[in-house]
């Protein structure tokens, strides 16, 4: 039943109705207010009517001062004999006889916002009966919330509401809060009980305790979305089986997902306790209740289930699943950030299930990479939509998640095999990165490898319209970002400028595929981002070293600061100094310090470097009103597994210069370790003898060298297949 008015139009009738048994022409109703929870109401009502009213602020024979004519409310904050005052209040007997006189609590004025003479509002009337004053101002809130606009409720709505201390749906409270702060005293209970029954869950009928009112409740909860998922409801015994709700319906505990703030404490409630699984084990197909995010006897079945067909190598339909299933456990992000009708992001289930699809593509990947027809090793690489780059980035991806596994109950099937699964891709990454080596190798010896790409040592020419316009530009020089993170960052970067103002420059985010100075480290790379001609830069052999050049002259950090300096750049390494010109080259150098010390979290360090990279660069765009910005790095880098140690190999004779992946000298055999780059290359730099290594397995012996897994300077494409970022506004 619902309510049929509100409360202001409740005490309007009440008024009226007294004014029209009146004897005078110009009456007074005297209104006795228990509580006083109604003030705002009768003044609200009176100010519709176009009545008086008057207030008693300390006594009520204040309320015969200052008569005023007409039709008049006089209204009381208490009940007409307080027990705590002596004396007695009957000083009114004229007004009750040529007015009216109202005692009415809001308790008792809620009971005329439903229709009169039902016994189910006096049994309202009832329940919100207390001697508890605590408990008395949290039902007049209620009732004052509920019956003051919007939408009226229904006769059960404020029954759950006033016992449950707010809830609307007795079975969403049940299956969030327990029992709560509910008192368990046989009334309470049996109200529960009423109002449960009520709503559907006939389980809990036979239950007299409050903790087996919660079980039965949770249970039922559970079979209602199974039931809704596709189970068989003839499997569950018949006090917990529901009637299928409708496409547009949701089981009570989906819809409690999409308004609930506790969705942590629900999914380990949920999803940590074994509820049905004896049904569970009999469905012949799992996958069709992914979507149902209860139970850990279906999670266990779906994850065993998922494990079987990895070992089987159905890595596609199990990155499918996974998926499925994290979308599912995720929930939806509305437009405030929030997820709705599942447990969100920080879920150790969640993590999970989207590790597991990581694994699986991962794997996929790892399987196929080599499938695709094509020699050309660079598009091989760096195709953006499917380069075995993002092999690369999905191995990182793997280790700075960490082991989400180990937040879930040890008796999830995840906590002994997901860490396996991980572990068992790495030598399968390792053997990936040998065949790229083998191929890169094939296609050096095959001669003039890349002589249709565009190389870094070309940048200041080949971009001359936008660095020679007149424009304000920025260059950003990042040490050592890999393409996969390159990418990453140019992600973040578009999402940036998204939400910027709307009255902000529109800025277009590009990015082009450009090859690193070999050998690839950071003295040949940074040295080939300067300005000059094309031709008059070149890596040679002087006095037994190699050396980058340009206008026969080594390329010295010295130097390569005075060439941009004489092009009109401002040079700077500070964040917040430098920045006024309208030409600034801006240089970051800290990861090669990063991998080169041995530090522990690479993976972790590399992908927070990437959020950094792309808040700072963002806001130097915001702030500083450029036309033209480009973002350069000198070269990649490879990263071995934690359990891998490349081979250290000695340099061979005739060797007079060296880095870790490369050696160069006039006197090297034909037998010395590496992919020889000469003339025959036609790089059209490289003038002198240099070999360089392609396995990611081998590494030459350098005194001083640091980290193992963390190097560059070698002929794989993670070292020297760079991607070029470009930001340009309007």
């Amino acid at each position: 039943m619902q309510a049929t008015q509100t409360l202001p139009d409740a005490a309007k009738d009440t008024i009226r109705s007294e004014f029209n048994q009146a004897e005078s022409s110009e009456p007074v109703v005297l209104w006795w207010d228990d509580g006083n929870y109604l003030e705002d109401i009768i003044d609200q009502a009176c100010d519709e009517l176009g009545v008086q009213l008057k207030i008693a602020e300390e006594t009520p024979l204040q309320l015969r001062a200052d008569s005023v004519d007409g039709e008049q409310v006089w209204y009381v904050p208490h009940v007409k004999e307080p027990e705590d005052t002596e004396g007695d209040y009957d000083w009114f007997r004229d007004i009750k006889h040529t007015g009216g006189e109202v005692e009415m609590s809001i308790e008792d004025l809620t009971v005329h916002a439903f229709e009169r003479g039902q016994l189910d509002a006096w049994e309202l009337k009832a329940t919100t009966q207390t001697d508890d004053p605590t408990k008395r101002r949290e039902i007049a809130r209620i009732l004052h919330d509920k019956l003051t606009g919007g939408q009226l409720p229904t006769l059960e709505q404020l029954r759950t509401q006033i016992v449950t201390g707010g809830y609307t749906d007795p079975v969403a409270f049940i299956l969030e809060n327990g029992w709560g702060d509910i008192k368990d005293d046989p009334g309470t209970i049996e109200q529960m009980q009423d109002l449960l029954t009520s709503e559907g869950v006939d389980a809990v009928a036979s239950e007299d305790e409050p903790a087996d009112i919660v079980a039965a409740t949770r249970r039922w909860a559970v079979a209602e979305w199974l039931i809704h998922g596709g189970a068989d409801a003839e499997a569950f015994p018949s006090k917990y089986r529901t009637e299928t709700a409708g496409d547009h319906d949701l089981p009570e505990l989906k819809s409690l997902l999409n308004n609930t703030t506790s969705a942590g404490l629900l999914a380990d409630r949920f999803l940590g306790d074994t509820v049905w699984p004896d049904i569970i084990e009999d469905i012949d197909e799992p996958w069709e209740l992914a979507d149902c995010i209860v139970d850990a006897a279906l999670e266990r079945r779906l994850w065993e289930e998922w494990h079987t067909a990895f070992d089987a190598g159905d890595y596609e339909e199990c990155l499918t699943h996974a998926e499925q299933r994290h979308d599912a456990l995720l929930g939806s992000e509305d437009y405030r950030g929030t997820y709705r009708g599942g447990y969100g992001p920080e879920s150790p289930w969640t993590q999970t299930w989207e590790q597991a699809a990581e694994v699986a593509r991962l794997a996929h990947q790892l399987d196929t990479w080599n499938e695709r027809s094509t020699d050309d090793v660079v598009s091989l690489y760096a195709d953006p939509d499917d380069g075995t780059w993002q092999i690369d980035d999905a191995v990182l991806n793997l280790v700075v998640a960490g082991e989400p596994e180990s937040e879930l109950p040890e008796s999830h099937p995840a906590v002994d095999t997901l860490g396996d699964l991980r572990t068992q891709l790495q030598p399968d990454y390792v053997a990936y990165l040998e065949d790229l080596g083998d191929l890169v190798t094939e296609t050096v010896e095959d001669g003039a490898p890349f002589v249709e790409e565009k190389h870094s040592y070309q940048f200041f020419t080949k971009e001359s319209d936008g660095l020679e316009s007149g424009q304000t530009v920025a260059i950003f020089v990042i040490d050592a970002l890999r393409l996969d993170l390159a990418r990453r960052l140019a992600d973040e970067l578009r999402e940036y400028v998204a939400t910027l103002p709307a009255d902000a420059p529109e800025f277009a985010i590009d990015e082009d595929v450009w090859l690193g100075t070999l050998p690839s480290e950071t003295e040949f790379g940074k040295a080939a981002l300067t300005p000059g001609e094309i031709q008059m830069f070149d890596v040679s052999l002087v006095d037994g070293e190699l050396q980058p050049r340009r206008n026969n002259r080594r390329v010295t950090t010295n130097r390569r600061e005075s060439l941009l300096d004489g092009d009109g750049w401002t040079v700077t390494r500070d964040e917040d100094d430098g920045w006024q010109s309208t030409r600034v080259a801006y240089f970051k150098n800290d990861l090669d310090n990063i991998g080169e010390k041995e530090l522990s979290d690479l993976e972790r360090l590399l992908a927070q470097r990437v959020d950094s990279l792309a808040e700072f660069i963002g806001e130097k765009i915001e702030q500083g009103e450029w036309d033209q910005a480009y973002i350069l790095t000198d070269h990649g880098f490879v990263l071995l597994p934690e359990t891998v140690t490349p081979e250290k190999i000695s340099r061979p004779s005739g060797t007079t210069d060296s880095g870790r992946r490369w050696i160069s000298g006039e006197g090297m055999g034909e037998d010395a370790p590496g992919v020889l780059l000469d003339d025959s290359a036609r790089l059209g730099y490289l003038d002198a003898d240099v070999r360089i290594l392609a396995s990611p397995l081998k590494r030459f012996s350098k005194q001083g060298v640091g980290d193992a897994r963390f190097y560059h300077g070698g002929l794989l494409p993670q070292e020297f297949v760079l991607d070029f970022i470009s930001i340009t506004q309007g």
